[in-house]
C-alpha cells in the first residue's frame, strides 16, 4: 500500500508549469509541524509535493503560501541528470485530493476525478 496523508502548511508561492499541451504541473513543499523538538532545533519536516492537471490549478486558485492544507496522495522517487550532469534522487508526494483548511474558500475534499468537472478560472 503506497498511501500518505498530510496535513500542513505551503512553504513557497504558488507556480503552475506548463509542460505539453494541455498539462499542467505545480511543484512546492508542505510544511509538517513536529510534535516534538529536533536535536538541531528543526520543529517541522519539509516534505516535496507534486500536483497535475485540475488539483495543480485548484491549489493555484485557492491557495497561497502559507495557508494550512491537507493533501492526500502517494509517494514516488525518481532521478534525473541536473545541470552539472549529477544524478539526482528525489522522493516526493503526488497529490490525488486535496482539502482546503484556509484559505480563499473553503471547500470540501476534491479528488482528481472530481476535479475534471470543476472549471477553473
Amino acid at each position: 500500500m503506497n498511501q500518505l496523508n498530510l496535513i500542513g502548511r505551503i512553504v513557497r508561492e504558488i507556480e503552475v508549469k506548463e509542460v505539453g499541451e494541455a498539462k499542467v504541473v505545480l511543484n512546492n513543499t508542505i510544511a509538517i509541524k513536529r510534535k516534538f523538538k529536533h536535536d538541531q532545533g528543526q520543529q517541522a519536516d519539509f516534505i516535496p509535493i507534486v500536483a497535475w492537471g485540475q488539483i495543480a490549478k485548484l491549489i493555484q486558485s485557492y491557495c497561497e503560501k502559507g495557508d494550512l492544507i491537507g493533501v492526500t496522495g502517494y509517494i514516488q522517487s525518481r532521478t534525473y541528470q541536473n545541470k552539472e550532469e549529477e544524478t539526482v534522487f528525489v522522493v516526493e508526494m503526488v497529490v490525488t485530493e486535496i482539502d482546503f483548511l484556509q484559505g480563499r474558500k473553503n471547500t470540501s475534499t476534491i479528488s482528481n476525478d472530481e476535479a475534471e468537472q470543476i472549471t477553473v478560472y
